[in-house]
């Protein structure tokens, strides 16, 4: 017999297939490791139908963002290889719904880091890492008939679409958390900030995302790219040409069609 996630996961799938993401009945019923362990059920059904795993969003990184939706946590998200961008890329606006953009760095692991065993530290992450890229994250305010709550948004990985990647440096010749970003928008500079003033410590974030993938059976494989938090948000519209500079990191661009 299917088991309560089973059961959650499979009506929420048929919602979300007839253009529903936060069904009426969703929002005060879940737990957020129910929301989690429903997202991992989504994400196998879609590697079963052909896609793949591309990597994986840490959530709620920044003090703002946790006062904003009042919780004390780090969920997950997962990013599909399909929607992977490189810098320069076009992407079809008509494709997001509501689509916003934000500035996060990019961390493409070596190896594969799991937290199964002795707790995972920040010099474990640290050895595991081996570039960090300038990039995007992409996002989607999918529709809903209900106004979704922080496990209902869990479920729909965070509003997560896809990310755009830069050409990437080294991790170790970079302090990641002095790195200042400066977001243009048609060549108009828009933002301008260094990490450790607007979110947590990249690799505690890593910690933390690695320990929560645990608690459900899965780690971080080599190869997989992780973004860790938004220095900004602002929505995104098509004709629009967006430009990051990471300092001591590089650039990334992207052009919305």
């Amino acid at each position: 017999m299917p088991n309560r996630i089973d059961e959650i996961a499979g009506r929420l799938s048929q919602a979300r297939e007839a253009g529903d993401f936060c069904p009426e009945w969703l929002p005060g019923t879940l737990s957020l490791d129910d929301a989690l362990a429903i997202q991992l059920w989504l994400l196998d059904r879609e590697l079963a139908s052909g896609e793949r795993l591309a990597g994986w969003k840490v959530g709620l990184t920044s003090a703002r963002a946790r006062a904003a939706l009042g919780a004390d946590v780090r969920p997950f998200g997962y990013i599909l290889e399909s929607r992977v961008y490189p810098s320069g890329a076009q992407v079809d606006s008509s494709l997001i719904s509501r689509s916003s953009i934000e500035p996060e760095m990019v961390f493409t692991f070596a190896s594969a880091i799991s937290g199964s065993g002795a707790k995972t530290t920040r010099d474990d992450v640290i050895r595991a890492v081996a570039t960090v890229s300038a990039g995007y994250e992409l996002n989607e305010r999918r529709p809903g008939t209900a106004r979704t709550d922080l496990p209902a948004m869990v479920t729909d990985r965070l509003t997560q679409w896809g990310i755009v990647v830069g050409e990437g440096v080294p991790a170790a010749s970079v302090d990641v958390n002095g790195v200042r970003c400066e977001l243009s928008r048609d060549g108009v500079v828009l933002y301008a900030g260094v990490s450790r003033d607007e979110l947590d410590d990249h690799y505690t974030s890593l910690c933390r995302l690695v320990e929560g993938l645990a608690v459900h059976g899965r780690g971080i494989e080599a190869g997989q790219r992780v973004i860790t938090g938004a220095f900004a948000r602002y929505d995104a519209n098509a004709g629009e040409g967006w430009r990051a500079e990471y300092r001591g990191v590089g650039s990334v661009e992207v052009q919305f069609k």
